[in-house]
């Protein structure tokens, strides 16, 4: 009954990462299909469903893309059934093109869109807010604080989707999603719907007609929403007789919570926890307020509605945040951050900063016999457009020269090549990549003849995000068998004039094979097949240097290895080293 053992409030209490809690959430409120693209800081939440799939039954996806998985899930609940897509910020990008029309459209199961944000950008190549597309797509977000709202939010999200008849977006942050605290779990009656697709064109095929007719009833939608979001009991007040205020919404609260318990702070307390604002309550909290502090994760965007809401209850107001420059505008708030503004310190860190470690690709990691291969082949000269993954780490070798977003590689190198004509342009990307954005910059590059290379490092996992399976692995994510698609195959379907396949680890006659690559002209693909070291999981005889034959000359530090090392005049091997022999 509780996923859990037991029936009393103890046995039903688990430490859980955010991203379990959200997905326990998830069948709390009865999901039967969920769909996602691997991306940090969502991963967590995907994995954890396909162990209680298993339990429980429902479907569960690793699907191509973001755009993909919104529409498949999308799909599913024009079946009537209750579906999740769930992404990194950035796929949102991806699946927006169907994500707008969808509030077009409307739903009929629940739809939860959990989108993961990554304020600092710590895995990330941008900090982008992904409220801003609850607003301009004109659906409800839902912002948990707290591992355990987390959990409760998006198990009531799906009634407030079918509700409103719109898709429901629930905005996680790495700090939540990464985070661990004690959650306690509901009773499950876990069960699925008899229901089936009904035809409703008029609503449901988005033709210019209809889709000026939706949008109108999109828009008388909107204030039946804001009406409901008044009584949404995760706005809460604290109300503290004080003319200052605070505003807070997501993480930034338990910060808050935190240091007016340490310090006693009488000012009073708002916790916003969706979009549309509860208009009328913020109204009622800052029409008496001298001055109001606001605490929010990435952009200003409760802090720009309280600058309209205070137009015209309390035009006088005093608003510290981003927008006046008290508060940091990048990276991601913390608890020192909300304590030198909240008692007016100078900013400072009351801890040593850690040092820095740049990462690394691991020891033995095929990338890096692929980078070594292609600057002995190309020339550090050449151009090396490059895209998402562990490979972007190539950067520490001088082989990345960009990275915009998935797929972008190959696309950016052909704009490149149309007008850099003497030197080689030789474009990077992973094989889950390729799969997920690749195919399309591949097809265009093929139809506008583009004289560049293109090089797959297949390693035959999605490996930066977690190990997750591709289409090119031949198993699901839930690990059944299925097709494996052959990269080198669809490579030439796609129009590539050569294709050629290299092993990393054999050095010598990868660099003799990308000679011939290089001498012809056209567009040319490489891949470079062997299987990240941890999906191997082998290790060879470990490798040490012959410190009487060692000429200090560095060569084998161009390999990048980070189990070499040179230390007094010679090479020194670690205890890392992995046996794979490429130095």
């Amino acid at each position: 009954k509780y996923l859990v053992s037991g029936g009393n409030l103890l046995d039903n209490r688990r430490y859980l990462l955010g991203n379990e809690a959200i997905a326990y959430g998830l069948v709390e409120g009865n999901i039967e299909a969920s769909f996602a693209y691997p991306g940090t800081p969502s991963s967590e939440i995907t994995e954890k469903l396909i162990e209680l799939s298993r339990i429980y039954g429902f479907y569960v996806e690793w699907s191509i893309n973001e755009k993909v998985a919104y529409e498949s899930a999308y799909g599913v609940s024009l079946t009537g059934r209750r579906a999740a897509v769930i992404m990194k910020h950035v796929g949102l990008n991806v699946a927006s093109d169907a994500f707008i029309t969808s509030a077009y459209t409307g739903v009929i199961g629940g739809l939860l869109i959990l989108v993961a944000d990554d304020p600092y950008a710590h895995s990330s190549q941008n900090e982008q807010d992904s409220r801003r597309y609850a607003v301009m797509g004109k659906v409800p977000l839902l912002e948990p604080s707290s591992v355990q709202e987390a959990k409760d939010m998006v198990s009531f999200a799906f009634s407030l989707s079918e509700k409103s008849g719109l898709p429901v977006m629930v905005r996680s942050v790495t700090r939540l999603s990464h985070s661990r605290a004690d959650v306690f779990l509901k009773e499950i009656n876990y069960s699925k719907r008899e229901t089936s697709f009904k035809k409703a064109p008029e609503k449901l095929v988005m033709v210019p007609a209809n889709a000026r007719t939706s949008l109108k009833v999109l828009n008388e939608k909107q204030k039946i929403i804001r009406e409901y979001i008044e009584d949404l009991p995760y706005n809460e007040v604290e109300k503290t007789p004080s003319d200052t205020g605070i505003i807070t919404a997501g993480i930034s609260f338990q910060y808050v919570k935190e240091l007016k318990e340490k310090y006693n702070i009488p000012s009073a307390l708002f916790k916003v926890g969706s979009i549309p604002l509860p208009y009328k309550k913020l109204s009622s909290f800052i029409k008496n307020k001298k001055k109001i502090f606001v605490f929010e994760e990435g952009d200003p965007v409760v802090e720009e509605q309280i600058y309209i809401i205070a137009k015209s209850v309390n035009p006088s107001l005093e608003i510290t945040g981003k927008m006046s420059g008290e508060v940091p505008a990048e990276g991601e708030m913390s608890i020192e951050i909300v304590d030198n503004i909240l008692n007016k310190k100078a900013t400072q860190r009351s801890f040593h900063p850690l040092p820095k470690r740049t990462p690394v690709l691991c020891p033995g990691c095929p990338h890096s016999g692929s980078f070594y291969i292609l600057k002995k082949v190309f020339g550090k000269d050449a151009i090396f457009p490059g895209d998402i993954g562990c490979y972007t780490l190539g950067i520490q070798t001088g082989i990345i020269d960009t990275c915009l977003c998935m797929g972008a590689g190959i696309g950016t190198g052909a704009g490149i090549a149309r007008f850099e004509k003497e030197r080689p342009v030789v474009s990077i990307i992973g094989d889950s990549t390729f799969f997920h954005a690749g195919i399309p910059e591949l097809i265009n590059a093929s139809y506008n003849r583009a004289d560049q290379v293109i090089v797959i490092l297949d390693n035959r996992t999605t490996a930066m995000t977690g190990h997750q399976p591709h289409p090119g692995v031949g198993i699901t994510a839930t690990g059944e068998k299925t097709i494996d698609i052959d990269l080198e195959k669809l490579a030439l379907v796609c129009g590539a004039d050569k294709v050629v396949v290299i092993d990393p680890y054999s050095i010598k006659d990868s660099i003799k094979k990308l000679k011939e690559v290089k001498d012809t002209k056209g567009l040319r693909v490489i891949v470079a097949k062997r299987p990240c070291i941890f999906v191997e999981k082998q290790t060879g005889i470990r490798f040490k240097v012959d410190k009487e034959k060692c000429k200090g000359c560095k060569l084998c530090l161009e390999i990048m290895c980070p189990a070499i090392s040179f230390k007094e005049g010679k090479a020194e091997i670690s205890v890392y080293c992995n046996g794979c022999g490429m130095c």
